[in-house]
């Protein structure tokens, strides 16, 4: 489990979520129903991925998670870079975050998927 590659890339993915819920401070000026996905979004995506990691025999699962991860991703840039102008966000380091987040996603799913085709050849086989 622990083993294959896009577990490892799943590990970094929750330990940078669950490294950020602990770093960021939450400004009292913003009212809640703004900050709303900010709060709760890394909570759900490093649960989401420590839960994926575990789901080592259903590489179906998996990849349907990774992709609803993905989703939540985008939305979370999406709200990025509506709260500021865009040099602003282009200039916070925030930004790597999405980026290093989405470019892990996309290995973990293509790993997941070499070993889905991977097993399935070896399937036919017998």
């Amino acid at each position: 489990m622990i083993q294959r590659i896009q577990s490892l890339y799943m590990l970094v993915i929750f330990a940078i979520n669950f490294f950020l819920i602990f770093s960021l401070e939450i400004n009292p000026n913003i009212s809640i129903s703004e900050n709303y996905f900010i709060n709760y979004s890394y909570e759900i995506i490093s649960s989401i991925v420590l839960l994926n990691i575990f789901l080592f025999r259903y590489q179906k699962i998996q990849l349907f998670v990774l992709k609803f991860v993905g989703i939540i991703l985008v939305f979370g840039l999406f709200n990025f870079f509506d709260e500021r102008s865009i040099i602003e966000s282009l200039t916070d380091l925030g930004l790597i975050y999405f980026i290093i987040s989405f470019i892990l996603i996309y290995l973990s799913h293509n790993a997941i998927s070499m070993d889905k085709s991977i097993i399935d050849s070896s399937n036919r086989l017998r």
